[in-house]
């Protein structure tokens, strides 16, 4: 393998993060330390979100390779959700859902129109007036900092923090500006968000952690010369095969394509688990670990040719491409996440395997906390909005019985395609148009990679489903909107602008 393939692209990351390295060492003297281990008072939280990290990637949610073993250590001394669905396929609107505790519909930061496409038309930003777990907690008379580099996080959530810092740099430069910032304000309760984006396009590993995956590769006869890694940083820029116009299955060439871009992917969540690793050892040399909930999730999953065939037969999304990235689907790799949380307060050697949602982390890093709920939004228009509401809010999951396995959990906000929404009670799983017109209906239990519709046989099932898809477009509160054409990215600020470009998105 070459000695770093991907230097060309990352040449303005290391110069940038050579800078910072530079002014954080001038200024440590002007700017002490502030630890306080015996602190009394409410937990310090150090929450990490993971961007386009699915869950059966990692150790600890049955991965094969060895992605994350610093990430399935500490989640050993914790508390595991084992099925966890996220709110949105893509970035903000499962973001803002986690810090809210509320769906898209209600918080407001997604794609409206009945169809999407990112490419074209930028999203809404968060309503103004929402009440994030940062406000909430600056309430509780914490300081709040966020720490992160996708851009979408900065339409309305990072504003909600005290400090908030945009970082495009890979996950040890953005711990780095992290870690040096909880440790001049850990003498009160502080919470530090932290966004990690190596898994997201352009993944550009570095070399120490690529190589340990690439064997899997190799053995299917992939190219892994220079030119070919770059090109794989995204989905197949030449000299690699497109992957997004594979067929179904793809040939030969595209196999070996992809497995070099699994392994590539794969690089990058090692990356991303060794930087955590680090500052969770960290936390414990300063004697704050005990003092410390810690808590890592991801927004959503990417998908991998994993239903390539269905992205043909349905041919919704209007890039053209078919059967990768995210934003375009409503299917388990997408949708399945990680949530796991360790220290202070969180009950250690745990694994539950009820449903729950990305709604619930809020409310339920907020028991652990001993801290008052986040309030409520009120649930406004007719009776099928009030009786939609439990739905809309997460819950504490610290209160609330394990073993929900009936609990009806709802997804929505595609950035690509028509507006979609999937419905899932217990083992089965709606895809569907928001007015509840079917494209599938899975058994999770018998079919958990999606791969059967079972519309035909289930009809019982089928219509139970429909009808919540159905109740919830009637209260009004689900992520549809208007017809999306009120904006443009021209219309966003140019720094704004090449920042997204920098991650694929507004080309």
């Amino acid at each position: 393998m070459p000695r770093d393939p991907f230097a060309p692209l990352t040449l303005k990351q290391r110069r940038r993060r050579m800078v910072r390295d530079l002014k954080r060492q001038l200024l440590r003297p002007l700017r002490p330390s502030r630890l306080q281990p015996r602190r009394e008072g409410p937990p310090h939280l150090l929450l990490v979100g993971v961007d386009t990290l699915r869950a059966d990637h990692l150790g600890c949610y049955g991965h094969s390779r060895p992605t994350s073993p610093r990430l399935d250590a500490l989640a050993g001394r914790g508390t595991v959700f084992t099925d966890v669905t996220a709110c949105a396929p893509w970035t903000l609107p499962s973001f803002a859902s986690a810090l809210t505790g509320v769906m898209p519909g209600v918080h407001g930061a997604y794609l409206p129109g009945p169809e999407r496409n990112m490419d074209t038309q930028p999203p809404r930003r968060l309503d103004d007036g929402m009440v994030t777990l940062a406000r909430h907690l600056r309430t509780q008379g914490y300081r709040t900092a966020a720490f992160y580099s996708n851009q979408f996080f900065a339409f309305g959530l990072a504003e909600s923090f005290d400090r908030h810092t945009y970082i495009n740099d890979e996950a040890q430069a953005v711990v780095a500006e992290a870690a040096d910032w909880i440790r001049r304000h850990a003498d009160r309760p502080l919470f530090c968000f932290i966004l990690l984006n190596d898994p997201h396009e352009p993944t550009t590993p570095r070399p120490e952690d690529l190589e340990p995956f690439l064997a899997s590769a190799t053995t299917q006869g992939a190219d892994t010369s220079a030119a070919m890694l770059r090109a794989l940083a995204r989905w197949g820029e030449s000299p690699a095969p497109r992957l997004g116009l594979a067929d179904d299955p793809p040939g030969k060439e595209l196999q070996a394509a992809l497995a070099l871009k699994l392994a590539i992917y794969d690089a990058t969540i090692g990356q991303v688990d060794r930087a955590i690793g680090d500052l969770d050892a960290r936390l414990e040399r300063w004697g704050l670990g005990d003092r410390t909930l810690r808590s890592v999730f991801s927004d959503h999953g990417e998908e991998f040719l994993d239903h390539v065939g269905w992205a043909r037969k349905w041919n919704h999304d209007p890039r053209g491409i078919f059967g990768i990235g995210h934003g375009h689907s409503m299917f388990h790799e997408l949708l399945h996440v990680p949530w796991l949380a360790w220290g202070a307060g969180v009950p250690p050697g745990v694994r539950r395997s009820e449903p729950v949602s990305l709604m619930d982390l809020a409310p339920t890093l907020l028991d652990w906390m001993g801290l008052p709920p986040l309030p409520v939004p009120p649930a406004a228009g007719p009776a099928s909005a009030r009786e939609m509401a439990p739905l809309l809010t997460g819950r504490s999951l610290v209160r609330s019985a394990a073993g929900d396995a009936q609990r009806i959990i709802l997804s929505e906000a595609m950035a690509y395609g028509p507006d979609l929404v999937a419905v899932r009670k217990g083992r089965w799983k709606l895809v569907a148009r928001r007015d509840g017109r079917p494209l599938a209906l899975f058994d999770l239990r018998d079919d958990p990679g999606e791969t059967k519709d079972a519309a035909a046989d289930h009809p019982q099932e089928l219509a139970d489903l429909q009808a919540i898809a159905v109740r919830w477009r009637d209260s009004g509160q689900g992520a549809a909107g208007d017809d999306g054409s009120g904006g443009s990215w021209s219309d966003m600020d140019d720094e704004i602008h090449q920042r997204l470009k920098d991650l694929g998105y507004a080309e």
